[in-house]
């Protein structure tokens, strides 16, 4: 369970799925527990699973919507 799951801004959620729709590659900037670190992916899906969302990307990689940081140029707003 994932009970520290922070839901993200609808707009941010927007915004990843127009990449996946794009199907191109995109950088993401995520926050875990090694630090700060930047993924070159394609977004192959966007799902939720045991109350948390996340990216699948092309690599087989899943990552927690709420550790991206930034999506290309596109920061996570605070709120909705």
């Amino acid at each position: 369970m994932n009970s520290d799951y922070q839901p993200i801004a609808c707009s941010f959620y927007d915004e990843l799925g127009l990449r996946m729709m794009r199907g191109r590659p995109c950088t993401l900037i995520i926050d875990d527990a090694d630090g700060l670190r930047t993924i070159e992916a394609v977004i192959q899906d966007v799902y939720s699973e045991e109350n948390a969302e996340y990216v699948r990307l092309d690599d087989g990689r899943r990552v927690r919507l709420d550790r991206i940081q930034r999506l290309d140029d596109v920061a996570r707003p605070s709120a909705c």
